[in-house]
């Protein structure tokens, strides 16, 4: 099995050294690195498992990532792809710890890390482009973007905007028929053989 995924596991590896930020930047390289250069899953699919995952308590990132690989290959890639995911950065985390002693000896200062509020504004940029097309495709969701980023711009700073913005946001969307078609769908079931993954 690892040697039939291997692609699939080296394209977490390069993704879990290249990626910076939270899950809103992530989501931007995860549709380049597992939608456009290799189809381990589609758009649509990858949109999905990530509202899912934002829905559940931890790190988001992670669980879209153990669930695209669960897809794939069940229970044991899941496991493989969140190890090869979390442990470049433990281990490269781990090793800046003890760089933290020497910086407070050499009295560095803190302009070594000036370089990361750009690069993180630069990623969410990014990320915003990339999924743009994806999750604004109609009426309503324009209405959203637009009255939710007025309203966070008006009360930025304020700690009920954002909660208030989500329910608004799934209020409004529950009366739009554009955005949830009311069509059946033929639900997809587990298939019960080694792999584990969805049909």
């Amino acid at each position: 099995m690892l040697l039939r995924h291997f692609p699939f596991l080296r394209a977490v590896f390069f993704h879990s050294i290249s990626a910076f930020g939270g899950p809103q930047a992530h989501i931007g390289m995860m549709m380049k690195t597992f939608v456009n250069k290799r189809p381990y899953v589609t758009e649509k699919e990858l949109m999905e498992y990530n509202a899912f995952c934002q829905l559940m308590p931890g790190a988001s990132s992670t669980q879209t990532l153990t669930l695209i690989g669960y897809k794939r290959g069940g229970v044991s890639l899941a496991i493989l792809t969140l190890i090869v995911w979390i442990l470049p950065a433990s281990i490269f985390m781990g090793a800046l710890s003890f760089l933290l002693q020497y910086i407070d000896k050499k009295q560095l200062g803190t302009d070594i890390f000036k370089f990361i509020p750009p690069m993180a504004a630069g990623f969410l940029v990014y990320a915003t482009v990339i999924t743009f097309p994806y999750a604004i495709r109609n009426t309503i969701t324009y209405i959203i973007l637009f009255v939710g980023a007025a309203f966070t711009y008006i009360f930025f700073g304020h700690p009920w905007v954002i909660p208030a913005l989500i329910v608004a946001a799934g209020i409004a969307t529950n009366f739009s028929h554009k955005r949830i078609p009311q069509v059946e769908q033929n639900h997809r079931k587990l298939s019960g053989g080694t792999s584990g993954c969805l049909e």
